[in-house]
């Protein structure tokens, strides 16, 4: 009895963190801001408060915004977009794999939008100066029009930017692009004047209004940075509360001093990171400002450069603007030597299982075409590993369906003595080799699995819209045929309140083979437990009805396959029994 109950807890818990999952609650960060001895507090002066920026009240349209000004054409196999020549700004970038929704007409996802828009997000590049000597040297601005040596940016095609200052110096910005989403982008001043000029290089990604973010707490959404090889992920409110333009006392995370490193801002599949020389020092700033509109600054400065005359000075640098898609990730790390650069994607505390699963789906992926059949063969890799632990918990099983009848002729015997109705029962599994909490084994085992496979299928590019066949057209959501929208013959958008009571087709079949699986276990001896077991195939059921319809898929193969695995098992010991 104490052992059932035990099962009983293992498999209540189990459905008590499932329930956890489904609940949604702010995001908490991990990270702690560094010692005060590692962060030494930046002056204005090396800082990205005073850069110039542009604040335009009257909302236009992207395609309004980008008619006004000259622009060099951003043409790639994965991007379109353009540079503003007004300022030389990286603010007009489109993702051409990548759609908003599942309907043919649906729109490319729009990374960056220009300053006038509803939501602004782009990259500044620009020089300052010390405060000291602000008034020695012209410098371009946001205002400023710069003239390009091409219309057009396209991989293997690079464009420079070019402006000349009354005292005769010239600025230059080149720009390089590769198929994916890494541009090369380097700083040239030639110093033509007959002074010495004390500059040094700016770097900033800004953001316009508060981002719409999903607020799940396993995925994080904001800032995000490595630098001195640590991990830093901070959400827009961190920024909003800690590193205010106005606020004298920021907290100590907000300025750094790094060498090389990357910096930017993520969203669930999409990242916009600045990436320095790896081996530039550099002074960090991470801010959040307000005129009229909430606006958050990412940005860096280089070292102070001393350009005498008729010399030139060349700073180096990259932006990386698209898609967090693992293998891409991972060949700009290897090939630029950017540490971590992985870790943009948000693996979790459980990385070193959620990599490795992804990594094994995705090479499955790369064998058969289709991410449905490769978590069904990444579910059967699965059995195989876990098959001893899973055979010795079945064959346990097994031996306690074979003794329900001495268990009852024992309760009968005993029914006033538990103490010794217990013994007797712990001599008879003794004897007969059974464990009755062994069938909770494989269910413990499967937790992390589960969880980690949830994770793979929800932060993950590449199971971004993925189909399966038939009706699942997208196993990184449910399943869209439900029964409050009886089964896709009501055109209906069901409110995500009620997406635990739209239970699809595929969780209708996950709870079945659940309930079939059960049925080739011994029933708990109390029959208020029995009751109890028999109802979580139901509850189960409503559970991941709202669930990634790729972890439904995961679940219900593994079902059929431990029902066939538990049938063949007992059929062999009540075999040796009727022998």
């Amino acid at each position: 009895m104490g052992e059932q109950k035990n099962l009983f807890l293992a498999i209540g818990l189990s459905v008590a963190i499932i329930v956890i999952f489904q609940i949604l609650f702010p995001q908490q960060t991990a990270m702690t801001p560094p010692a005060k001895n590692e962060v030494e507090q930046l002056q204005p002066a090396t800082s990205i408060d005073d850069i110039q920026t542009t604040s335009k009240e009257i909302i236009k349209t992207k395609e309004e915004v980008i008619a006004v000004d000259d622009r060099v054409i951003i043409s790639t196999p994965s991007l379109k977009g353009s540079i503003n020549l007004k300022g030389a700004i990286l603010d007009d970038l489109i993702l051409l794999n990548y759609k908003e929704t599942l309907d043919e007409n649906s729109k490319n996802i729009s990374l960056f939008l220009p300053d006038g828009t509803s939501n602004p997000y782009y990259v500044e590049l620009g020089w300052k100066t010390l405060s000291s000597n602000s008034s020695l040297v012209n410098l371009p601005n946001l205002d400023t029009d710069w003239k390009a040596t091409s219309s057009s940016l396209e991989p293997g095609s690079p464009v420079s930017l070019l402006w000349t200052n009354d005292q005769n110096i010239t600025f230059k910005i080149h720009f390089s692009v590769d198929e994916h989403y890494l541009f090369n982008v380097s700083q040239e001043i030639e110093n033509n004047s007959s002074s010495i000029i004390e500059v040094f290089p700016y770097r900033l990604i800004k953001r316009i209004n508060m981002p719409d973010t999903i607020n799940f707490f396993i995925l994080h959404e904001g800032l995000i940075s490595l630098l001195n090889d640590e991990l830093l992920e901070k959400k827009y409110s961190a920024l909003l509360d800690d590193c205010s333009s106005t606020n004298n006392k920021k907290n100590l995370f907000c300025d750094q001093k790094a060498t090389g490193g990357w910096l930017g801002f993520t969203d669930k599949y999409w990242m916009t990171a600045l990436i320095p020389d790896q081996n530039e020092s550099i002074s960090v700033n991470y801010r959040h400002g307000n005129n009229g509109r909430d606006n958050f600054r990412v940005g860096y400065v280089g070292q102070i450069f001393k350009i005498k005359p008729n010399t030139t000075n060349t700073y180096n640098g990259k932006i990386f603007a698209g898609a967090k898609v693992l293998k891409i990730l991972k060949l700009y790390q290897k090939e630029h030597n950017i540490n971590r650069f992985d870790d943009s994607i948000d693996w979790g505390w459980f990385s070193f299982l959620t990599k490795p699963i992804f990594i094994a789906i995705n090479w499955f992926y790369g064998q058969v075409g289709n991410f449905g059949i490769a978590i069904i063969a990444f579910t059967f890799l699965m059995r195989i590993i876990l098959f001893p632990l899973a055979h010795t918990s079945f064959k346990s099983m097994a031996k306690m369906k074979k003794l329900q009848p001495d268990m009852q002729r024992l309760k009968e015997m005993y029914p006033d003595d538990r103490q010794k109705m217990q013994q007797e029962l712990m001599a008879l599994y003794k004897k007969e080799g059974a464990n009755p909490v062994a069938g909770c084994l494989p269910i413990v085992v499967q937790i992390p699995i589960f969880f980690s496979l949830y994770k793979v299928l929800f932060v993950t590019i590449e199971m971004y819209h993925a189909p399966f066949y038939g009706w699942l057209h997208d196993l990184s959501a449910p399943d869209p045929l439900g029964i409050l929208t009886l089964f896709g013959i009501i055109p209906w958008n069901v409110p995500p309140i009620l997406s635990m009571a739209n239970i699809g087709i595929l969780p209708i079949f996950m709870g079945f083979t659940m309930w079939l699986q059960q049925k080739l276990n011994p029933a708990p001896a109390d029959p208020t437990q029995a009751k109890i077991f028999a109802f979580l195939p139901f509850v189960f059921t409503f559970i991941l009805a709202g669930f990634a319809a790729g972890l439904v898929l995961y679940w219900s193969v593994n079902n059929i396959l431990s029902i066939a695995q538990q049938w063949l098992i007992q059929r062999k010991i009540l075999a040796k029994k009727d022998a």
